[in-house]
């Protein structure tokens, strides 16, 4: 068994339940001296494909090493399959929701594996909870060294679920931060010459940082993590326009090159 495994979770359980807390001490009871760190748990609720993007600014910090266990789950208790899979970030363990398919293009190539739900027979029959029962002692089998094809076996991409593509000419809003920023489903790779967005009445401008417009205005930038994101300095650009997760933006983007989700 490997000794401190470092782990990170990532779901939509929100904290005022203890379901956090549960996954957490099916951890802490099975592995010796687990490092765990919480990414999020704030993931949008049943959305696999706006949880993409927290995992992409999240899992390339972490050592090879590391063990993942991302939970968004719209299809719990129902017969989708449960994915183990391995890249440059270390382990992740997470539901075939369309979520691992997306990991492999954006941040292949990964090894990937079909859980064996007859190797974990309470997972299989649990109605509401299989990152209890399921996700969570598939994690820890790996980390206790378990043969990986004792209870999964190799999966090819093209089996894997899909997510429809995005189409170009709007970026989807994947989250409103706790500042009130709104970051945009298209991620740059080349600094493009101009972003165009008008939102209602105003044109918002394209800056290079925060400063370059007085409190209070609106402007959109390429964030650290290389993101679209409007923002509204010193206050809620989410407020203000009204936007909120899921909704979709008309973005003209004049050169540069990037990806949307």
């Amino acid at each position: 068994m490997k000794e401190s495994p470092l782990i990170t979770l990532a779901t939509d359980f929100g904290y005022n339940d203890p379901y956090v807390g549960v996954l957490k001490g099916v951890l802490y009871s099975h592995l010796k001296n687990p490092g765990i760190v919480d990414i999020t748990h704030n993931l949008p609720v049943f959305r696999p494909d706006l949880a993409l993007p927290f995992l992409l600014d999240s899992l390339p910090w972490f050592p090879a090493d590391s063990y993942h266990l991302v939970i968004v789950d719209p299809g719990v208790g129902s017969e989708r399959q449960g994915i183990l899979m391995r890249g440059f970030f270390g382990w992740i363990v997470l539901p075939d929701n369309g979520l691992p398919q997306q990991l492999l293009k954006w941040l292949g190539p990964l090894e990937a594996y079909l859980l064996n739900k007859s190797s974990f027979p309470e997972g299989n029959s649990s109605p509401t909870f299989q990152a209890r029962d399921f996700f969570a002692p598939a994690l820890i089998r790996l980390i206790q060294g378990t043969p990986i094809l004792d209870f999964s076996s190799p999966i090819r991409a093209e089996q894997l679920k899909t997510i429809p593509e995005q189409s170009s000419g709007d970026c989807l809003v994947w989250n409103t931060d706790h500042f009130g920023n709104i970051l945009l489903g298209y991620h740059v790779q080349k600094h493009p010459a101009e972003v165009n967005i008008l939102l209602g009445r105003e044109k918002i401008p394209f800056v290079g940082r925060y400063q370059d417009i007085r409190p209070g205005e609106l402007g959109v930038l390429v964030n650290s993590s290389r993101w679209l994101e409007i923002f509204s300095r010193e206050d809620s650009a989410a407020n203000r326009l009204n936007v909120k997760i899921g909704d979709r933006i008309p973005v003209g983007i004049v050169g540069g090159e990037g990806r949307y989700l």
